[in-house]
């Protein structure tokens, strides 16, 4: 009634869905129909012949990691073997089917949005998710992870929440349809509909309590008495209208037997999923009571209760009466109600744990002992969120203190790795900073929401100096975890006051922690055997490692720029066990991205994880990330970004003191400067963090200027600071660190050398193996390469290597200054190209134009690459690539089309 254009827009939903995957949120407040809507959709698409698959989100089952998404998949059970077998390990690991190495929140969304997309080649699906506001965190993740990404898949997703709830599902990136309460005509009309015969004055005062909510408008009416209905008694002062609405149901539960209301309270405390209906009569008899079916038709006859006998399923009509039914029942029958379910779930151990946990009457070492475990599983499949609420739990439950205080200490630091960094705050300021980890999860919130560097080194040490608390493997990695914030902190602080304190507790740390302090706190005096003893860490993983702990690894990888390198080790641990692990996993990607010059996947990466991190209190994270998209501003010359971002990078840090990250934008500045062509600007910015013929000591960044310092310096006329910078390099060995680190390093060096010693020192530095994986820092030697044998005259060389330069610039990183450097050189050597007219235009890069042109000109392949220096294959293959550019398909047409292109003013 009244929701044409919201059905139209759910009727374009699933008609595109056909073609595109879709995804659509309501919004709406309780009542007003979007249960209705989503019903309706569902029997559109059922009709139209698509798979329905339905979700409802569950408050009792919101502390339960994947339970929604176990909801989801279970009916696509039989097609795990048509996705890949790990990945199908996955689903059944996430969802406890079997036993195996904790999978990562991205393996589990990847698997998840596979098997969905295995299933639409057959036939269209329709996901519809109802109150998802109740979704637990894990699950809530990975289906917004789907609907983000649910192009080429032949699915619609529709998801329904209350306005303004506090659940998990992240509207970001979502289309929002708002379901608004009824129109006074619609909700005239439904009124009517609903109780027809009401006096006047009573429809009146209805339509006007009810502000066109279609729920209000439906039950109010049937609790009138007919009196009331027919205008022949007043109507109550207070109708239960709104917020109030839940008193409707209230109603009924007031008239039903308290034999039928424990039943209810079961049904409302258990869930409501299929096959729920034999749980319930095991649960009902363990309080000594007989089972009778009149239970069952007394609840469907109060219309509160829905029984489906096909799926032995028990459910409540609507979550209303569901919440109210909860909160009318006492403390004492909703205890009982959770112990009896305990009682029939030995299969289910997280939820028995948690029905113990709801029906203790008070302090019990056995629950707190079983729901802690429950923690620990559910941090070991993802869900760091949900064991800081049973971590905490625990601790209400611990009748001793120490047992107490430790599993707070273990609530805030899941709550810090979770994503919750006020729930970590409370925690800590309600625990003790005495004990390693209240003081790990406190130095945690220090870090990554104050950035109060001197808070966390003095919240930390004192506990540290006393090493670990014991010899067990949870005591050693306990103190792992406090040098973990302890070393970051350092790092990005950059003071050198603080590392003799890191210093004094380094010989406590494992092996592992140990192998990232020398990648990371002063590689270029203690990073050159690192790679080394990457390989044989990652080699002999074991695979039940939380991923907390395989950090060290990643930020060791982080600061040898080889992450995606290690891609195969990655994939198994990827957003596994806490929320901010998935974040430092994006921040390791955009990273990357960014080295390997993929410079719109950097954006992309790096603006998802700004607004994440703002908006989840990573202050730190946050301007880390924006650092990120600072870098691809500065290679990309664009000055008004770069500006805004550095400007947000010195506000937050410069109070701070974070040196390292200051330094970061003298970084970015002097990238900037060198693209624009300004040398002496280029070149203050870059000694400003590291002198000539300097490296400092803990400053890890050393190589990220280490070209931008040497070519500006050359460039102003400085050639001895030039080669005293290159030889401060080779003395500290930085091309033993990583590749890389050899190409910067042996680029550095050709730059600085001598005429006579450049030629063969450019060639050793392209020579490097992967050389181009890193390709800015390879286009700009390509560039500067051909800018010197262009100098000496040798224009043929000096085409292929610039026009190789202005390939890369100009259409991989889409850096417009870099590219018209590269093309005014071109042009000096005596090749005619002019600005592309998009990026995306099918161009000819300067080598293909020459090859072109040669062959126009009746050379064969083999005396092309004579010509060029290059193998008769790569010039077939360039001319294989510009047929199509010009539209033709033979040698005999290139003339005319070289010559038609510079008619038209082409390239």
């Amino acid at each position: 009634m009244g929701r044409t254009s919201e059905l139209s827009v759910l009727e374009a939903v699933l008609a595109e869905a056909n073609v595109e995957g879709r995804a659509l949120l309501l919004e709406g407040d309780p009542g007003v129909g979007k249960t209705v809507l989503l019903d309706t959709v569902a029997d559109r698409a059922r009709t139209q012949g698509a798979m329905v698959l339905r979700v409802v989100g569950l408050e009792t089952e919101q502390e339960l990691a994947f339970s929604a998404l176990h909801q989801l998949l279970y009916p696509l059970l039989d097609q795990l073997p048509r996705i890949p077998a790990f990945q199908g390990g996955v689903l059944e690991q996430a969802l406890s089917l079997r036993a195996g190495s904790a999978p990562g929140r991205f393996a589990i969304s990847a698997a998840a949005l596979a098997l969905l997309q295995v299933v639409t080649k057959e036939e269209p699906v329709c996901v519809v998710v109802d109150d998802a506001h109740w979704i637990d965190q894990s699950s809530a993740e990975v289906l917004t992870f789907i609907a983000r990404r649910l192009s080429g898949c032949r699915a619609s997703f529709v998801m329904a929440a209350r306005s303004g709830w506090n659940g998990f599902v992240d509207p970001a990136g979502l289309p929002i349809l708002t379901v608004p309460p009824l129109s006074h005509e619609h909700a005239r009309t439904l009124l009517e509909h609903s109780c027809p015969g009401l006096a006047e004055p009573t429809r009146r005062r209805l339509l006007d309590e009810a502000e066109g909510n279609p729920l209000a408008l439906i039950e109010l009416p049937r609790h009138l008495s007919p009196a009331q209905r027919h205008g022949e008694e007043p109507l109550p002062a207070n109708l239960p209208l709104s917020a109030r609405l839940e008193s409707v149901f209230a109603d009924r539960i007031r008239l039903l037997t308290p034999a039928t209301r424990f039943l209810l309270l079961l049904v409302a405390l258990d869930g409501q999923r299929t096959g729920n209906l034999r749980q319930i009569r095991e649960a009902w008899e363990t309080t000594g009571q007989h089972w009778e079916d009149t239970l069952l038709e007394d609840s469907e006859a109060s219309g509160l209760l829905r029984v489906d006998q096909m799926e032995e399923r028990v459910a409540f009509c609507h979550p209303l009466a569901r919440s109210c039914l909860v909160h009318m029942s006492s403390a004492g029958r909703r205890r009982g109600a959770h112990r009896a379910l305990a009682a029939v779930l030995d299969d289910a151990p997280d939820r028995r744990a948690w029905h113990l946990a709801h029906g203790a009457e008070g302090p019990d070492e056995a629950v707190a002992l079983e729901l802690s475990r429950v923690a620990e599983r559910a941090l070991a499949r993802a869900g760091a969120a949900e064991a800081s609420a049973a971590f905490r739990r625990a601790a209400e439950l611990s009748p001793h203190r120490d047992a107490r205080a430790r599993r707070l200490e273990e609530a805030a630091f899941a709550a810090g790795i979770g994503g919750q960094l006020e729930a970590a705050s409370e925690l800590v300021a309600a625990g003790s900073t005495e004990t390693l980890r209240g003081a790990t999860a406190a130095g945690y919130v220090l870090f990554h929401r104050d950035g109060d560097s001197g808070a966390v080194f003095r919240v930390l040490l004192p506990v540290m100096r006393q090493g670990p608390r014991g010899d067990r493997p949870e005591d050693l990695a306990a103190y792992d975890d406090a040098f973990y914030v302890l070393l970051n902190c350092a790092v990005w602080a950059g003071r050198q006051d603080l590392w003799p304190s890191v210093y004094e507790v380094l010989d406590h740390v494992s092996a592992m922690a140990r192998m990232c302090f020398d990648c990371v706190a002063d590689p270029a005096r203690t990073a050159h055997d690192v790679r080394e003893r990457l390989d044989r860490a990652t080699a002999e993983l074991p695979a039940n490692t939380p991923f907390w702990r395989v950090n060290w690894l990643i930020y060791t990888a982080l600061y040898l720029d080889c992450f995606s390198y290690y891609d195969s080790v990655w994939r198994d641990f990827v957003g596994h066990a806490a929320y901010d692990s998935q974040r430092f996993v994006l921040l390791a990607r955009a990273h990357d991205s960014y080295m390997r010059g993929d410079w719109d996947t950097t954006l992309t990466l790096a603006g998802e994880g700004n607004s994440d991190a703002a908006g989840h209190g990573y202050n730190f994270t946050h301007i880390l990330f924006t650092y990120g998209l600072a870098s691809v501003a500065a290679g990309r010359g664009d000055e008004e970004t770069l500006r805004r971002h550095c400007d947000a990078i010195v506000a937050w840090a410069g109070p701070r003191k974070f040196q390292l990250m200051l330094a970061a934008v003298n970084e970015a500045r002097a990238r900037a400067a060198i693209g624009r062509g300004d040398f002496e600007e280029a070149y203050q910015q870059a000694t400003v963090v590291t002198p000539p013929g300097v490296l400092p000591a803990h400053y890890p960044h050393a190589q990220r200027v280490f070209l931008d310092l040497v070519e500006s310096a050359v460039r102003t006329g400085r050639s001895d600071e030039a080669r005293a910078h290159v030889e401060a390099g080779r003395q500290a060995r930085l091309d033993v660190i990583s590749p890389h680190h050899a190409v910067i390093l042996a680029g550095a060096a050709a730059v600085a050398a001598p005429d006579e010693e450049a030629k063969e020192l450019y060639e050793s530095a392209l020579a490097i193996p992967d050389a181009a994986l890193w390709s800015h820092e390879y286009a700009r030697l390509r560039l500067l390469y051909g800018e010197w044998l262009r100098r000496r005259r040798d224009y043929t060389a000096s085409r292929v290597h610039l026009g190789a330069a202005l390939e890369i610039f100009e259409h991989h990183l889409k850096a417009p200054l870099w590219a018209q450097r590269a093309r005014d050189e071109l042009r000096a050597a005596g090749v005619t190209v002019r600005v592309s007219e998009g990026w995306d235009a099918a161009l000819m890069s300067a080598q293909e134009r020459r090859i072109a042109e040669l062959a126009a000109g009746g050379m064969s392949n083999k005396e092309i690459g004579r010509k060029l220096n290059i193998s008769p294959r790569t010039a077939g293959s360039h001319l294989y690539k510009v047929f199509p550019k010009l539209g033709i398909t033979s040698r005999a047409a290139l003339r005319d089309a070289l010559a038609d292109l510079d008619r038209r003013g082409k390239p």
